[in-house]
């Protein structure tokens, strides 16, 4: 009996490595596919970090997969007005601490981190805006471009204290705003 036990525990504990190996979340934002994730997991409380930003073209399997933005959390139009409509929507304390136990989009395995299928959306470092709350503090983040991967950004950031951080993106693609929050993996303590 305990070795059936002691079986139970290590696969559950596996499974649960596993799900945390690739914590990055996506969402098809009107026609494209948006990734948000840390560079380094975990990510650690005095650590130094970075968020990672891939926009790619979604695919017709990726808007039929999608299930991570309901409600709030993305949106696309053509309209000039949505730019700062969450920014004037004040993120509560409650939405902030307990955003993280919404409905979670899919994780995917570590293999897929850069594997799209479609070209990377080059050329917007300079108009991608993203911000970052934890724990009630925002802070608006420089946004590079991968020279080497385009549509991959990455945007220096260490997180001062654990939590569970909420980051807002927002861009104009062509003609097309996107604009959608995500909440990628807690912050741990030291």
């Amino acid at each position: 009996m305990n070795t059936k036990l002691a079986t139970l525990v290590v696969f559950a504990v596996a499974i649960g490595l596993v799900g945390n190996a690739y914590a990055h979340k996506d969402q098809v934002i009107g026609d494209y596919k948006v990734e948000v994730g840390w560079t380094k997991e975990p990510p650690v409380a005095g650590k130094a970090n970075a968020i990672e930003i891939n926009i790619s073209k979604a695919s017709a399997t990726d808007k039929k997969s999608t299930t991570s933005h309901e409600g709030h959390d993305a949106k696309s139009t053509d309209k000039k007005t949505t730019k700062h409509s969450q920014d004037e929507k004040k993120i509560t304390k409650k939405e902030t601490k307990h955003s993280h136990d919404e409905k979670k989009p899919t994780k995917k395995k570590a293999k897929d981190t850069h594997n799209h299928k479609s070209a990377g959306v080059k050329g917007l470092a300079k108009s991608l805006e993203v911000d970052i709350t934890l724990n009630d503090k925002k802070t608006t983040l420089k946004v590079v471009e991968d020279k080497k991967q385009p549509g991959r950004y990455t945007a220096k950031y260490t997180p001062d204290s654990e939590g569970h951080p909420t980051v807002h993106i927002y861009a104009k693609i062509k003609n097309a705003e996107i604009e959608g929050s995500f909440h990628p993996e807690k912050v741990e303590a030291r």
